[in-house]
């Protein structure tokens, strides 16, 4: 088996102020249930009424997802950015304390070993099942994922240390061994 890999190339080495909160990247369909993302921000904002979000992705739960965080009055808090190239996704990660993905399914997800690079905390359902990885946190519920955010949030000192799961390099190497050893 050869998972997914991160090009650290890809990743400016500046260190951005971590002024987003929370991010969540992907597309905005009902799989990836980006309502709930709202609804935990709208649970973080009673204990921290600045917090900054951003939601970068399209689909067509776009307007729904608009309609929501203007019913719950969190304009102010979550930003939905739209569709972002690949390097601007990058730079909002790097600029993120924390990489919400609340996905109802997820393989072995790129997006999250990214967000783990870009040195963001990582909050998902989906455990690709490799055993524990330094700043993923897995979750079974929505409670246990606001919590956990919470918490993270609380932290003085919130570690961003860049996490390198496995490196494309490393992945095109083993690639090459099925093939030439």
């Amino acid at each position: 088996v050869i998972p997914n890999g991160v090009n650290p190339l890809l990743f400016k080495n500046n260190k951005p102020a971590r002024d987003i909160d929370v991010l969540g990247v992907g597309s905005l369909i009902p799989l990836k249930q980006y309502d709930l993302f709202i609804d935990i921000i709208k649970a973080i904002s009673y204990r921290y009424p600045s917090i900054k979000a951003v939601v970068a992705g399209k689909g067509p739960e776009e307007n729904k997802l608009r309609k929501k965080t203007g019913q719950l009055k969190l304009e102010n808090n979550i930003a939905l950015a739209g569709e972002k190239s690949h390097p601007e996704v990058l730079e909002l990660m790097q600029r993120s304390k924390i990489f919400l993905h609340p996905s109802s399914y997820e393989g072995f997800c790129t997006v999250c070993l990214e967000a783990l690079y870009a040195g963001a905390q990582v909050i998902s359902f989906c455990n690709p099942g490799i055993g524990k990885i330094n700043h993923w946190h897995f979750v079974k519920t929505k409670e246990e994922m606001l919590q956990k955010a919470l918490e993270i949030l609380q932290e003085k000192e919130i570690n961003h240390d860049r996490v390198l799961v496995y490196s494309m390099k490393e992945n095109a190497e083993n690639m090459m061994k099925l093939f030439y050893d």
